[in-house]
């Protein structure tokens, strides 16, 4: 894809626009694996493709290894089945998945035993465990092997020695006989003013109610659904999925899904964040959010006034905007950052890029970025 303008990357809703158009129409995003079935389930720099171990040759070696990334969440690649969760000399805590069409992957050196168990089904993203080095390994790195029918499945033309991969992003290799998980059309939803959540796929398809009632707010992601209902934050995958109480309480303000990434904030401020539906909060922040938006790898929130931001969730705290009259923020991909101050709306591409004055004047109340 051409590189676009930052003008056609960019958009500013105002307030006052989202009024005068009555309800709010909330796009899903593009299916992000229409390139490949198969997810990244870890990010990190690539150290070995098959035999080639970058720099020495092992013709026992038959997946990629993914390093620089000890302790992240490792996501299930496609739907499956836990076919083993356990220990193998070679492999140390290993997890092997058995998906459609006779595809395996499996995932070596975890830190811990597999947050899964045999028989278990596992969707797209789901946390298997976390990287670690145990087994034969010389240092943390998740070990990961692609199957078919028992052979093994050629990923050099998806992998080069020293790149950097991107932990969700579609794996760039046809899967015959795969789909991509979670894929979705265009979907439309929105709240009505008695709390009643709408949502369907395809502008001329017709609406379905999601919920009953009490709804005061929805994300769209993939193939996801979230929304807040009486303090509590539901998720359903497509729209005639079944419902998830992703985090209950009655305590929750905001929320934001970016594929199988959740995120929300409760009424202390404490931001809480995970990688996949049914795996486990990890708290950011001590507190004092007001806002969570996801994109990428990338977290971002507003704090006392201030725009922080994040790469993933165990990744170090970024400062992006201070002064402490942040009201609104926005992240498209794992590259461009806005956020409304003053009521001027401004703009970059990259951390440490200078800010951008996209719209001044003192009357932008709502930004959000498109890439």
């Amino acid at each position: 894809m051409g590189k676009e303008t930052a003008g056609r990357r960019l958009r500013a809703l105002t307030v006052a626009a989202a009024v005068l158009c009555g309800l709010a129409l909330v796009p899903a995003q593009p299916a992000a694996a229409q390139t490949g079935a198969m997810i990244q389930p870890v990010g990190g720099r690539v150290t070995g493709v098959l035999s080639n171990r970058c720099g020495a040759t092992d013709s026992d070696h038959y997946g990629v290894d993914v390093a620089g990334n000890g302790g992240m969440a490792i996501g299930a690649a496609y739907p499956g089945t836990v076919a083993f969760a356990g220990w193998t000399s070679g492999g140390g805590n290993s997890v092997t998945l058995s998906h459609a069409s006779g595809y395996q992957t499996r995932y070596l050196h975890m830190v811990q035993p597999a947050s899964v168990a045999l028989g278990q089904q596992v969707g797209q993203g789901q946390v298997l465990g976390y990287v670690g080095s145990t087994g034969n390994s010389t240092g943390p790195h998740l070990h990961f092997e692609i199957r078919r029918n028992g052979a093994v499945h050629n990923i050099a033309p998806a992998y080069a020695c020293g790149a950097t991969v991107t932990k969700g992003a579609p794996i760039n290799l046809p899967f015959p006989d795969l789909t991509p998980a979670g894929a979705a059309p265009d979907r439309f939803a929105f709240v009505n003013s008695a709390g009643v959540l709408y949502a369907k796929d395809g502008a001329y398809s017709s609406w379905q109610a999601v919920n009953a009632g009490g709804a005061t707010r929805v994300v769209l992601s993939g193939n996801w659904i979230g929304w807040v209902q009486g303090g509590n934050f539901y998720a359903k995958e497509g729209v005639y999925g079944q419902w998830l109480t992703l985090a209950g309480g009655g305590q929750v303000r905001d929320i934001a899904v970016s594929g199988d990434r959740f995120a929300f904030v409760n009424s202390a401020g404490v931001l809480y964040a995970k990688d996949g539906a049914y795996s486990s909060w990890q708290a950011v922040n001590a507190g004092g959010a007001t806002k969570v938006v996801l994109s990428g790898n990338r977290i971002g929130w507003v704090q006392g006034g201030n725009f922080y931001a994040k790469d993933g969730i165990q990744g170090g705290w970024l400062t992006m905007a201070e002064g402490g009259q942040v009201s609104d923020v926005a992240v498209g991909g794992d590259d461009w950052f806005a956020f409304v101050g003053g009521g001027n709306f401004f703009a970059k591409q990259g951390v440490h890029a200078g800010w951008l004055t996209m719209a001044g004047g003192g009357q932008v109340g709502d930004v959000d970025i498109a890439t």
